[in-house]
């Protein structure tokens, strides 16, 4: 009788190495990875005021030409350029000596002219006294009356050329016409000035106010008109007026400021629109007391209108792309939401945004380079993130020292 051979041993095997094959192929079977964790916040309430921003340059409040009014040679400057001065400091001199001689000679032909008078006055009154007397002729005392009121013309001319040279002498001194801050001089001393027309020596600007001037919109001009006709018309208010004598304020910021520190009024508006632009010139003033503000300078403004409630959320929250800003915003099922949003004025590093979110979003305000508008997130509130930070930002607690060996005390 034959033997049957054994095969419970390799089927044994077998299913040990279909088992063992099924465990790997679990262990390496893709599994997808957690959605990524976000840091979400409901955007703030509270009042805000609402604004019209442009952008302007600062300008000098007034800026004057220094010329020569008078021919001759430049003397000397009394002045460092770029220096501040006072209204009449003495800043250029022009050669005096012959406009001096010009008013010597015009004074001398005054007091010739004076004798003369004096002379032709007492005949002509005595040519008078003896006409009425009978005992001279009427017409020698028409004849020295007449030459009389020569003289005094000729008089009249003398002190007429007097002050004109008088004047000529006053030009050769160039004198500060207000407070400001003068440029460096365009004529060294030594050079003729004056010839054929007023030489430009230099020009001064006043910075102590400045101004900024901005073309505002129709459509800013129009909001503004009907805010200030909603309580009716006010007697003695101008144009950019909230109230006889109050001006409307200004906030300023320059290029590298990101708060509008500051603080200025309207004092011009225009009193008609551009029509090839459609704008209307507004001017601001700023005291400027420091003088740090700078004629050429980039100014942001804003001009303070109402206020009301508004909703705010972090500035970084709020992204762009070439359709405008937008946000990101985790729904109730966690997935990303794209939200198109209308932005507003920024206050600190919150941004009001008018349109696009509600007061109970969850607008992402950390990760968002990390969420896909459709895809799932792991959403954590803002506060406790911040709770999380600090308290692992705490240093371990230090341990206790441990006594010396055979230590006592």
């Amino acid at each position: 009788m034959t033997s049957r051979p054994n095969l419970s041993i390799p089927a044994a095997a077998l299913l040990a190495l279909a088992v063992a094959c099924k465990e790997k192929d679990d262990k390496n079977a893709f599994a997808p990875p957690p959605p990524p964790e976000v840091v979400v916040a409901s955007p703030v309430q509270r009042e805000v005021t609402h604004y019209l921003a442009y952008t302007g340059v600062l300008e000098p409040s007034a800026s004057v030409e220094l010329r020569a009014r008078v021919q001759g040679f430049l003397e000397s400057l009394h002045f460092k350029i770029g220096q501040a001065v006072k209204k009449d400091d003495l800043l250029f001199v022009i050669d005096r000596r012959e406009y001096q001689v010009a008013l010597d000679r015009a004074e001398a032909a005054v007091r010739a002219q004076e004798a003369n008078l004096l002379g032709a006055s007492n005949d002509a009154k005595l040519a008078r006294d003896l006409a009425d007397q009978k005992a001279g002729p009427e017409i020698d005392a028409i004849i020295k009356a007449a030459r009389k009121s020569a003289i005094e013309g000729d008089l009249a001319v003398s002190k007429a050329q007097r002050d004109k040279a008088k004047l000529d002498l006053g030009f050769c001194e160039i004198r500060a016409p207000m407070d400001g801050r003068i440029t460096k001089n365009f004529v060294d001393p030594g050079n003729l000035v004056g010839r054929n027309e007023p030489t430009l020596l230099a020009t001064m600007v006043c910075t102590t106010p400045i101004q900024v001037s901005v073309d505002v919109s129709e459509a800013d001009v129009l909001a503004v008109q009907r805010r200030m006709a909603i309580g009716g018309k006010i007697e003695g208010r101008e144009r950019g007026q909230t109230a006889p004598g109050q001006w409307i304020p200004v906030e300023l910021a320059l290029r590298d400021e990101t708060e509008f520190k500051t603080i200025g009024r309207v004092d011009y508006v225009a009193p008609e629109l551009d029509l090839a632009t459609g704008t209307l010139e507004v001017r601001s003033r700023f005291e400027n007391e420091d003088d740090f503000l700078t004629p050429g300078l980039f100014a942001r403004m804003r001009f303070p209108m109402e206020k009301s409630l508004g909703l705010l959320v972090p500035e970084a929250a709020l992204l762009s792309d070439m359709q405008g800003r937008y946000a990101l915003i985790v729904n109730r099922e966690n997935v990303v939401e794209q939200r198109r949003v209308e932005v507003g004025t920024l206050e600190g590093d919150l941004r009001v945004v008018t349109t696009g979110v509600a007061q109970g979003d969850r607008v992402i305000v950390v990760g968002v380079l990390k969420a896909r508008p459709g895809a799932k997130v792991s959403p954590v509130d803002q506060a406790a993130a911040e709770a999380k930070k600090k308290e692992s930002a705490k240093p371990p607690p230090a341990e206790p020292k441990k006594s010396a060996p055979g230590g006592g005390s």
